[in-house]
C-alpha cells in the first residue's frame, strides 16, 4: 500500500517538473523566435522603402544586385557548413523526436545560430519562403540547450524536443492549439499524459510570451469574415476537392522542381541558390507582392474589390507567379519553410473560387471573402494531411471561428481527396528524401 502510494507521489511531482519544464521550454523558445519575428518584421519595410526609390536613384537596383549575390553565396557557405538547416527544418525536427537523427548538444547550437541567421538573409532577400517551419527547428534547438538533455538521453521521441517544436510553432503562428495538435497529429509522438502536459504547458507559456510580451496579434486580418449563407453551402464540399486535388499537384510540382535542380543543376552547393535570389531582384522591381512568405500578400486580399470581372485576371497573375516563384525559391537547399507560401497560396487560390462563384452568381458579391478561409485550410491540409492542425492553425491565425464547421467539413474532404489520388504527404517524401540521403 505504501509503495502504491509512494509511486503515485512520484508520478505527480514528475507531471509538475514537466509542466514547469514545459513552461521554461515555451518561454526560452518565445524570446527566441519573437527576436528573429521583431527582426525580420523591422528589417522588412527599411528594404521595401529602399527598394522603392529605384526610379529616382540609379545605383538601387546595381547596388541591391551586389548584395542579393552575396547573400546567395553567404547561404550556399552555411549550407554546405551546417546541412541540417537546409529546407524548413521540419522534416530533420520530426526524424529527432523519432529517434532516427541524433543531434548533439554543440550541434544544435550550431544549428540555432545558424538557421536564425539563413532564414534572416533568405527572407528579408524576398524568396518565398516562410519562417514558420524554421521556428519549430529553432524552437526544438531551443529546448535541446535549454534543458541540457542531450548528454543524458539519446533522444528516441523524447517529449522536450517536441515540447520545444510546439513552442516555435506557437510564437511563430500565434496558435497553441495548433502547435499542440502539430506535434500528436503530424509529428506522431506518442500521446502520453506527462507529454501531453510538457507539450502543453511549452504551448501555452509561448502563446502568453508572444501576445503580452511581444505585442503579437492576429496575422491575418479577416476576423470578421462571415460562413457562407444555406443556400451556398454544398460550395463547401466542392471546396474541400477543389483544393485538395490543387494541393496534390502543387505537392508533385514542389517535389518534381527540387529534385530536378538538385540533379541536374551545374552549380555548387555554395551557388545553388543564386538562381532564385536572381529571380528575386527580378520580381523585386516588377511585382513586389509575391516577394517573402506572403501573409502581407494573403492579408490584402480580402480590400480586393467585389466585381469579380476586374478582380479574377490580377488574382490569376498573382496565384501564377506566386506559385513559380514558390518552387523556384524552395531549391537549392535554401534554409526558409513552406508553410506561409502555401497558406497564401491557397488565399490566393480561395479567392479565385470565391469570385468565380460570385461572378457565376452562385453567392452574394460580398460572400466570396469566405472562401478566403477555406482555400487556406483546404490547400493546407492537402499538402500536409493534418486536418484539425490545419483548422485550428487558419482559425488562430484569422480569427474567423464563424468559419469553423465549413472549414473542418472542407479540411476532412481535402485530406480525403489527396489521399484518395495517392498522393503522400509533402513532409513524409521529404523525411523519406533525408533518411536516403543519410544512407548514401
Amino acid at each position: 500500500m505504501n509503495l502504491h502510494r509512494h509511486k503515485r507521489w512520484t508520478q505527480k511531482i514528475n507531471y509538475v517538473l514537466l509542466a514547469l519544464e514545459g513552461m521554461l521550454i515555451g518561454l526560452f523558445c518565445a524570446c527566441v523566435i519573437c527576436c528573429f519575428r521583431l527582426i525580420r518584421d523591422h528589417a522588412a519595410p527599411v528594404i521595401l522603402s529602399f527598394l522603392s526609390g529605384w526610379q529616382e536613384n540609379w545605383w538601387v537596383a546595381p547596388l541591391w544586385l551586389i548584395v542579393l549575390i552575396a547573400a546567395a553565396r553567404f547561404l550556399g557557405w552555411l549550407v554546405k557548413k551546417t546541412p541540417l538547416i537546409s529546407g524548413s527544418g521540419i522534416p530533420q525536427t520530426e526524424l529527432i523526436v523519432r529517434g532516427k537523427l541524433h543531434v548533439s548538444r554543440h550541434d544544435w547550437l550550431r544549428v540555432l545560430t545558424a538557421k536564425f541567421t539563413g532564414c534572416l538573409v533568405s527572407t528579408l532577400g524576398g524568396l518565398s519562403l516562410g519562417r514558420e517551419g524554421p521556428c519549430i527547428q529553432m524552437g526544438a534547438a531551443t529546448a535541446a540547450l535549454v534543458t541540457g538533455l542531450w548528454e543524458k538521453f539519446t533522444f528516441s521521441g523524447h517529449i522536450h524536443i517536441a515540447a520545444g517544436a510546439a513552442a516555435g510553432m506557437t510564437a511563430a503562428f500565434g496558435s497553441p492549439v495548433a502547435g499542440v495538435l502539430f506535434v500528436f497529429e503530424e509529428m506522431k509522438s506518442r500521446f502520453t499524459r506527462g507529454g501531453f502536459i510538457a507539450v502543453g504547458f511549452a504551448a501555452a507559456s509561448a502563446a502568453l510570451a508572444t501576445r503580452h510580451i511581444f505585442g503579437f496579434g492576429l496575422i491575418f486580418p479577416f476576423k470578421n469574415i462571415g460562413s457562407l449563407p444555406l443556400s451556398a453551402i454544398w460550395l463547401i464540399p466542392v471546396m474541400g476537392i477543389v483544393m485538395g486535388a490543387a494541393g496534390v499537384l502543387y505537392n508533385k510540382a514542389l517535389l518534381g522542381t527540387k529534385n530536378a535542380e538538385a540533379l541536374h543543376t551545374p552549380l555548387s552547393q555554395n551557388w545553388r541558390i543564386l538562381p532564385p535570389m536572381l529571380a528575386a531582384f527580378v520580381l523585386a522591381f516588377v511585382c513586389p507582392s509575391v516577394l517573402g512568405g506572403g501573409e502581407d500578400l494573403a492579408g490584402s486580399l480580402i480590400r480586393l474589390a467585389a466585381d469579380p470581372s476586374s478582380v479574377l485576371p490580377l488574382l490569376t497573375l498573382l496565384a501564377v507567379l506566386k506559385i513559380a516563384f514558390s518552387l523556384f525559391s524552395y531549391t537549392g537547399n535554401v534554409p526558409g519553410g513552406i508553410l506561409m507560401p502555401m497558406l497564401c497560396i491557397g488565399a490566393l487560390l480561395g479567392a479565385l473560387c470565391g469570385q468565380t462563384a460570385a461572378l457565376a452568381g452562385l453567392i452574394a458579391p460580398e460572400a466570396w471573402t469566405t472562401f478566403l478561409i477555406y482555400g487556406m485550410v483546404g490547400f493546407f491540409v492537402s499538402m500536409v494531411r493534418v486536418p484539425l492542425t490545419g483548422t485550428a492553425l487558419v482559425m488562430e491565425m484569422s480569427g474567423a471561428l464563424s468559419c469553423l464547421p465549413g472549414a473542418l467539413v472542407v479540411a476532412f474532404i481535402a485530406s480525403w481527396t489527396a489521399n484518395a489520388l495517392r498522393c503522400p504527404p509533402v513532409y513524409d517524401s521529404l523525411r523519406a528524401a533525408i533518411v536516403v540521403s543519410k544512407k548514401k
